[in-house]
């Protein structure tokens, strides 16, 4: 099956994207039945997924295999080593295999404080480059990275396309072109904090082996960090004159418009020269690289994290301290008994006044601690307390609401039980609460419109346009205008269309 060539540093993404204007295809889902024998394969452009069978279909070209196409042509190589190694083999298997889901989860992407850019993003100069070597454009990985706002070759600012980063369609490939890649005007100098991370993003997505080291062996590392920088005082890390460093390096205005900044010394800041307890992004590792390790390659600093060792300098039991006698220990004790009396569960103790408490306990009695606090435990309501009955009635209403508003608009997509729920609060709590709704259920049954019904639609918009300026088509052009193939064709708009015959 026709694969385009793969480009230096092209995305996925965008090969795909190429490879449906290559064959003249209008259809999304057609280009996914024929590369994934799968038309639900979602578009998602740093890291897709079912590369395996893309790679069956497509033969292979060059000898690649999936593993090199992770490597070389997605986003992969920016999130694997600041995740778990258990992590990242999960996270790469999903993205080949089929069935496996849950990418951007596994990444941490969708709860991380640093996001995607909402636009896809170009250099001007080497968009032009591409057209005279090429004949087309195509969307490079290393314009596609958050903080990473420059073009390294031509020292300047990135600019943002028409197509969204992550499109509201869940299959729509959007190729580079010059209508939704516009670059009038000469580009603007790109920011000294922009060139320094897009150098270490391109180091990055070079080094596609680089090691993922674990928690411990990144606590070490940015502990070491603040020792090298005489920002220590015993054990204590001094944070504000390690912030000081940052803000000298990064202006403000860069921190904050990257989701950097969120307060003096921000949370994320602190939690790094602590003892990790999850995985930070990129973007915040290269933020203080480029700070305290200037110039140093980004896949050898990695390999320098990789060779720490990688266990607790404290056992997991509990560590007893000297100098702290059973008088103090039981008064302490009692302190914290008293106080998960008083709140009714651990978290509410510690936020009414019993932290020092806690902290002083987890320091110097952690077995016991741990152990009360699991008998403790307050276990969360199952949502018995909702008044399902009245929230059906609200709900019901607002479908009724929006289908009375919507009915006379032959405009609107298709507006199946997914597009009803999508316009209601909450929809995906309502969707998994179905079964408790029976007016919404009843509702959707009725007004839920099938894929017949929403291609008669469309088919009568474009005959009610062409009335409305005296013009009549075949019914070739109109299927085509609908977009509308023969085997996509629905029983129900066949008979509509057989009908017309009939009427002229």
């Amino acid at each position: 099956m026709y694969f385009p060539m793969l480009h230096q540093d092209e995305l996925l993404y965008s090969a795909l994207a190429r490879c449906r204007i290559h064959l003249g295809l209008d259809s999304q889902k057609e280009l996914l039945r024929q590369h994934f024998s799968d038309p639900w394969v979602a578009a998602t452009t740093d890291l897709p997924n079912h590369l395996r069978k893309l790679l069956q279909n497509i033969g292979r070209p060059l000898g690649l295999d999936a593993a090199l196409l992770v490597r070389r042509h997605t986003l992969f190589p920016l999130y694997a080593p600041f995740i778990t190694p258990e992590r990242r083999g999960r996270l790469e298997k999903a993205m080949v295999e089929d069935g496996e889901s849950g990418t951007l989860g596994l990444s941490g992407i969708t709860t991380a404080a640093v996001k995607w850019p909402p636009w896809l993003r170009l250099c001007p100069t080497c968009l032009a480059k591409m057209h005279a070597r090429h004949g087309e454009y195509y969307w490079r990985r290393e314009w596609q990275v958050i903080g990473a706002n420059a073009c390294i070759e031509h020292l300047c600012r990135l600019r943002d396309s028409r197509v969204p980063f992550r499109r509201i369609s869940r299959y729509d490939f959007q190729a580079a072109s010059p209508w939704n890649c516009p670059h009038r005007g000469p580009p603007d100098p790109a920011d000294v904090s922009d060139l320094l991370i897009a150098r270490g993003v391109r180091q990055l997505l070079s080094s596609p082996g680089a090691p993922s080291p674990t928690f411990r062996q990144w606590s070490r590392f940015y502990h070491s960090l603040a020792v090298e920088r005489g920002a220590t005082t015993g054990h204590h890390v001094r944070i504000d004159m390690l912030w000081q460093r940052v803000l000298s390096s990064h202006s403000s205005n860069w921190l904050d418009s990257n989701g950097l900044l969120i307060s003096k010394a921000p949370y994320w800041f602190v939690a790094m020269f602590r003892k990790h307890r999850k995985s930070f992004s990129f973007l915040q590792h290269l933020t203080v690289w480029g700070c305290f390790r200037q110039g140093q390659d980004a896949g050898s600093l990695l390999l320098e994290v990789a060779r720490l060792p990688d266990e607790d300098k404290l056992s997991d039991e509990v560590s007893q301290v000297t100098g702290h006698t059973d008088r103090q220990l039981f008064r302490q004790r009692e302190k914290w008994l008293k106080a998960l009396s008083k709140a009714g569960g651990t978290k509410r103790a510690r936020e009414q006044g019993g932290q020092a408490i806690y902290f002083w306990l987890y320091r110097h009695d952690r077995q016991w601690l741990m152990a009360t606090n699991a008998s403790r435990k307050v276990e969360h309501g199952n949502h018995c307390q909702i008044d399902w009955a009245w929230r059906d009635r609200q709900l019901a209403r607002r479908l009724i609401r929006v289908e009375g508003e919507s009915a006379e608009d032959l405009a609107t997509p298709r507006r199946s039980q997914t597009w009803f729920l999508s316009q209601l609060p909450h929809s995906a709590s309502v969707e998994k609460n179905l079964h408790r709704l029976p007016l919404c259920s009843a509702f959707l049954d009725k007004y839920a419109e099938s894929l017949g019904e929403y291609q008669v639609r469309r088919l009568t918009k474009v005959l009610i346009n062409d009335a409305l300026a005296g013009r009549a088509r075949n019914k070739w052009e109109l299927k085509r205008l609908c977009g509308l193939q023969s085997s996509r064709t629905t029983e129900l708009a066949r008979c509509f269309l057989q009908g017309l015959d009939e009427t002229l």
